[in-house]
């Protein structure tokens, strides 16, 4: 310790205040300063798709859908059973729905996510009453090797 924090032990005090702070802090921000934004685009060459159709992501990363053609939403719904359309609101405790978003004026709107937990989220458009999903304008957040993107897809084309 150095010999002006002897003789003052507030001054000692106050320094191992700012320390802490300052490692509390920026251990808070370590999850954002690593968090990852994953790009999808939604509705490439005016086609029914979300481009990756996967993303693997950690807490505190990002994704972020842009429309590019087109009316689409981006909402969370069944891996079997009804999975289409996806229901308004979404599927799940942290499930998700952009809504509709037009790019009609070619603005491409876009809509982003944060990723809460590791858990698999899938997800499709419920445009057209869910002829969008059931043509295979469908994603997967996280999938596993027991809830697949291809056996997600395949029950979204039989629903």
């Amino acid at each position: 310790m150095s010999s002006s924090c002897k003789k003052n032990p507030s001054l000692s005090s106050s320094l191992i205040s700012q320390t802490m702070f300052s490692k509390v802090f920026f251990l808070a921000l370590v999850p954002a300063i690593l968090a990852v934004d994953h790009a999808v685009t939604v509705g490439a060459n005016n086609g029914l798709t979300f481009t990756p159709t996967t993303i693997t992501a950690a807490v505190g990363d990002t994704v972020t859908f842009t429309v590019v053609s087109r009316n689409h939403s981006i909402t969370t719904t069944n891996f079997s059973g009804a999975v289409c359309p996806p229901p308004p609101g979404g599927v799940g405790p942290n499930g998700f729905d952009s809504g509709f978003l037009s790019d009609l004026d070619g603005s491409q709107p876009s809509f982003t996510y944060t990723v809460v937990d590791t858990a698999p989220h899938f997800g499709a458009c419920m445009q057209a009453a869910g002829a969008h999903c059931r043509a295979g304008m469908t994603f997967a957040i996280n999938p596993t090797t027991t809830q697949t993107y291809a056996q997600f897809l395949a029950n979204a084309k039989a629903s």
